[in-house]
């Protein structure tokens, strides 16, 4: 099965800034190490990028261009980046087929599953944004920490309208998802970096919740997840934070042979 890009190594003490009520989870400290795959960007979704191309230090000192970095309109101001994280997660929230992973992997039709579904593409995306740069104050880094707080938007508003009658519940069960977000991260970050054992190893732990005894289906997601990188890592800057473009590959072509 294809294996796509590896991080070098995660970085310690890294954190995801998502805020739910005002709150900031953190990361635990990770250090990972893969081997070097050329010509492939190396990120994570929590790490470092390394032997990224290097952004290109040429200066316009256009009269137009500097008109509109001044009232910020530039392509890679911030305002721009939130609006792209949003269109990101939307691309996960409204057109993956939520149906298709609950018939196909026995999952139940509830909140949680729905999560689960959601956190693993969320994933994926806090993967490609990495690879546009890992500082603090570049664009990935922003890219990313937008990414989360979006979805946990999302997540508190579906959570509210389910739980209008006990808010403090469904605060402490968002909470635990939170912490639970945070492994699952990490988790993911060192399948994808290893072989197809370390990543089906994750699924089956997170995303099965160990209840899983078909190898097959394991193995399908595990296929899955290598297409969703592979498309991911192909996309231009332009295609991926300009103009997003995210044709997410359809779980029912995506299978195993007998």
């Amino acid at each position: 099965m294809l294996c796509t890009r590896a991080a070098v190594r995660l970085a310690n003490g890294l954190t995801t800034a998502a805020r739910v009520n005002q709150h900031t989870y953190k990361h635990h400290v990770v250090t990972a190490v893969a081997a070097r795959i050329p010509g492939q960007r190396r990120l994570s979704s929590t790490g470092s990028v390394l032997d990224s191309p290097a952004k290109p230090a040429t200066e316009d000192g256009g009269i137009l261009k500097r008109v509109l970095t001044k009232v910020g309109f530039t392509p890679n101001t911030k305002a721009r980046l939130k609006v792209t994280s949003h269109l990101l997660y939307e691309s996960v929230a409204d057109k993956i087929n939520y149906v298709a992973f609950f018939r196909d992997f026995n999952l139940p039709n509830t909140f949680n599953s729905w999560f689960l579904v959601t956190e693993l593409h969320v994933w994926l995306l806090l993967m490609r944004s990495m690879a546009e740069g890992s500082e603090t104050g570049e664009d990935g880094r922003f890219l990313r920490n937008c990414i989360v707080e979006a979805m946990w938007g999302d997540v508190n508003t579906r959570a509210k309208k389910l739980g209008a009658n006990n808010p403090s519940r469904t605060r402490q069960q968002i909470e635990t998802l939170s912490e639970q977000f945070q492994a699952a991260l990490i988790a993911y970050d060192e399948g994808i970096m290893s072989d197809d054992r370390v990543l089906a190893c994750a699924l089956w732990r997170r995303f099965f919740e160990m209840e899983c005894d078909d190898y097959t289906q394991i193995e399908r997601l595990v296929k899955y997840v290598r297409k969703q990188t592979v498309m991911l890592d192909s996309l231009t800057r332009e295609e991926f934070i300009t103009k997003p473009r995210i044709a997410w590959h359809d779980l029912d072509k995506c299978k195993v042979d007998a």
